[in-house]
């Protein structure tokens, strides 16, 4: 077995568990046993993706290494010109490590060539994989060994010129470029492929000017394409780590289905004529064997396929300078805190009428700032996954809020200064924009409100009824109001002569009453929960977007603080409302969100959930009827 690779294992064995080690003494230092082994399980679901994908804290790639991944069985009259070709065209700018990939030789030739190649070039690692399985091995292979900050896919029936390397690194430095491929030829020069794009005819995938001169202008530009072929293509190691290999693909079009997917997710997908290859195509690959595969791709992606079918360019010229104009916020957190900053996400659009302002935030936050018309672009970071890897220009202005008010701990987190200032002032500060305060309206939704409006109509209900909505339930469970007490209040309401509409995404034993109308959970999208939440001619909510989203929709509401932070953090800048909090008597109010230190008590019987008590809340609503009639 290779030295390199078990010396690589002992080292990776080592230092996993030293860094466990230590979390689990510091756990247990500041927190007991609770905490120790809370801390372990955190870190072994972590390690399988089952918490978040935390890719910036977890670099363990070499920057400036480009790590080429080769996938080879036997085929010494392959392999060998492959590997002296990549030798023979190194770069100056980065380092080169090369992985073979070997599924199964059995050619004593094939195998005594490794040894020699390993001795004459010091790059080369030789991974035994079982058997050829394009998805699976290059998953493993990149996954499991690749220390390189860039990935390159590329087969054994290829010939690499010079300048090949430093032409797909360095387009790969635009982070808005997930993958980029460049130009492979045939044996006798003319082109095999410059970027994929869909036949109309046939619906299928073809190589954009084959078998044309390897000179001819068009393919000599750089473009943004539908897709690569993997016959070599780079990509960073991080967006790799991100998307991965779709495994049900065995044989081909794992390619395209990996592109498509970058495409959407906000990437773009680079062909790059300066990076030069000769590709002997199916010179190791029986065509024949990828039909099945073929045929999962039109399944998966044929509402794409015949969009692309349909569109009369398919090809873009690559503008370098699309995005010097731009302006990028980045924010991941929820609806209220998007909603928060709607006065300054206005005010930074009409300061820069002219730039293009992109909003990169939870996917489940996009239709719903769509609807505003504030900016021209979306990133979507996929839920629960803040520090997954963006597209995000890299010419363009970035404002970065991602942990504004958290520094994220294995347990809960330290509250940062801003988690104390309301939302707006802090964007507008770290904008450099006018502090002053304009409510921006909340959108219609006219696609979400047919929805509610069915939904209401199937479960027999008036949409004329004098509906109070309860949003009392939030994602932080110290947010949430104590739920024994909410029997009293709903019985309130209802000998007011309102009828209570339960909203959310998670219900209550305590959700009970005469008339209630429960919706917990029918409402599939945010934008859904805000045409539900419009019916209500009052709003009762605790620290939650349906706060902000009633004050953006002028819809009077009461706001039960619990957890932890003050309201005028919030709500300072809103009108028509009602607030509780606990008592400045209770010490430790507010933590700012911090949580109980004590783990027995988090998230179960925090005495500031307890504070308020349901006589205080229906009083305050009270105030608030007679306050602001409807």
């Amino acid at each position: 077995m290779d030295k390199r690779y078990i010396k690589g294992r002992i080292k990776r064995f080592f230092g996993k568990y030293w860094g466990l080690g230590r979390l689990a003494f510091w756990e247990f230092y500041y927190n007991s046993w609770g905490g120790m082994i809370f801390a372990i399980k955190r870190h072994y679901k972590k390690r399988r993706g089952e918490i978040f994908s935390d890719y910036p804290r977890s670099d363990d790639f070499e920057k400036g290494l480009v790590t080429i991944g080769i996938l080879t069985k036997n085929r010494l009259d392959l392999i060998r010109p492959c590997l002296e070709s990549i030798e023979n065209n190194l770069s100056s700018k980065y380092k080169i490590e090369i992985l073979l990939g070997d599924t199964g030789s059995t050619d004593k030739n094939v195998l005594s060539f490794y040894k020699e190649a390993r001795k004459d070039w010091k790059n080369i690692q030789v991974i035994w994989l079982k058997k050829y399985f394009f998805s699976k091995n290059y998953n493993e292979m990149f996954g499991r060994h690749a220390k390189g900050q860039y990935l390159v896919f590329l087969n054994n029936d290829t010939i690499v010129k010079q300048g090949w390397i430093d032409a797909l690194a360095d387009s790969l430095k635009d982070k808005k470029i997930g993958i980029v491929g460049g130009k492979l030829l045939h044996k006798n020069g003319t082109i095999q492929h410059a970027g994929i794009e869909i036949n109309p005819p046939t619906k299928t995938g073809i190589n954009t000017y084959c078998d044309e001169p390897g000179d001819i202008p068009e393919a000599n530009i750089k473009a943004i394409v539908p897709a690569v072929t993997f016959a070599c293509a780079a990509i960073r190691h991080d967006v790799f780590n991100r998307f991965r290999m779709n495994e049900n693909f065995r044989e081909e079009a794992q390619d395209t289905d990996f592109c498509f997917r970058l495409a959407e997710s906000g990437f773009s997908v680079l062909y790059n004529p300066e990076a030069e290859i000769f590709h002997f195509e199916g010179s190791s690959r029986d065509w024949r064997k990828g039909e099945k595969d073929r045929w999962l791709l039109k399944k998966i992606w044929g509402n794409k396929i015949n969009d692309l079918a349909t569109k009369i360019k398919q090809r873009i010229a690559f503008g370098p300078n699309e995005y010097k104009n731009a302006i990028t916020v980045i924010r991941d957190d929820g609806i209220g805190d998007l909603l928060m900053g709607m006065s300054i996400f206005s005010n930074l659009r009409r300061k820069y009428p002219g730039k293009k302002l992109i909003l990169a935030t939870y996917e489940r936050n996009i239709e719903m700032m769509a609807g505003f018309g504030i900016f021209d672009e979306f990133v979507p970071i996929p839920n629960g996954q803040k520090y997954a890897p963006l597209p995000i220009p890299s010419d363009s202005k970035v404002y970065n809020f991602i942990d504004l008010e958290m520094d994220v701990t294995p347990i809960s987190g330290t509250p940062k200064e801003d988690n104390k200032i309301n939302r707006h002032l802090v964007y507008a500060r770290n904008m450099e924009l006018d502090e002053k305060f304009d409510l921006v309206p909340m959108p219609d939704y006219p696609e979400a409100r047919k929805k509610i409006e069915k939904l209401f109509f199937e479960m027999g209900l008036n949409m004329s009824q004098p509906f109070v909505v309860f949003n009392l339930i939030a994602s932080n469970p110290a947010r949430s109001w104590w739920g024994p007490y909410y029997p009293k209040l709903i019985e309130a309401v209802e000998k007011m002569g309102f009828i209570p509409l339960i909203l959310g995404t998670k219900d209550s034993e305590y959700y009970k009453g005469e008339k209630v109308v429960n919706l917990v959970g029918k409402t599939k999208t945010i934008t859904e929960f805000i045409e539900a939440l419009k019916f209500g001619k009052y709003v009762i909510s605790t620290d939650t977007s349906a706060s902000h989203i009633a004050a953006l929709a002028g819809i009077p509401f009461l706001s039960i603080f619990t957890g932890g932070v003050k309201p005028e953090s919030r709500l300072g800048f809103y009108e028509k409302y009602e607030v509780l909090e606990p008592l400045a008597s209770l010490k430790c109010y507010p933590c700012w969100d911090e949580g109980c230190k004590d783990l027995s008590v988090r998230w179960k019987k925090d005495p500031c959930r307890l504070a308020i008590k349901p006589e205080e809340a229906v009083e305050k609503f009270k105030k608030l009827v007679k306050k602001y009639p409807r």
